[in-house]
């Protein structure tokens, strides 16, 4: 029961990562990406962590796998972005 519960969480996360991606603006006109910044500058990265470690210990099998993977994909896509904002943008 608990491992369902974990893999839930890593879906969660997972959709909270791709969501602002996804749908740049929400119908309401909100901007998502803003929206989960605004909680803190490094909250993308943590959220793909934690979906890391939940999908680790969700159940086993081919949705491990894949909540793994994609979790992984999504965390390494906003450590570059995060790495780009922070050194890329520094003036010569």
């Amino acid at each position: 029961m608990l491992e369902k519960v974990y893999s839930i969480g890593s879906g969660f996360c997972l959709l909270l990562m791709i969501l602002p991606l996804a749908l740049p603006y929400s119908p309401g006109g909100v901007d998502l990406f803003d929206l989960l910044l605004s909680v803190n500058f490094y909250f993308p990265m943590m959220l793909g962590a934690a979906g890391i470690v939940l999908g680790w210990l969700g159940v086993k099998g081919n949705v491990r796998f894949y909540l793994v993977l994609l979790n992984s994909l999504i965390f390494t896509f906003y450590i570059l972005v995060t790495w780009v904002a922070v050194f890329g943008f520094q003036e010569p």
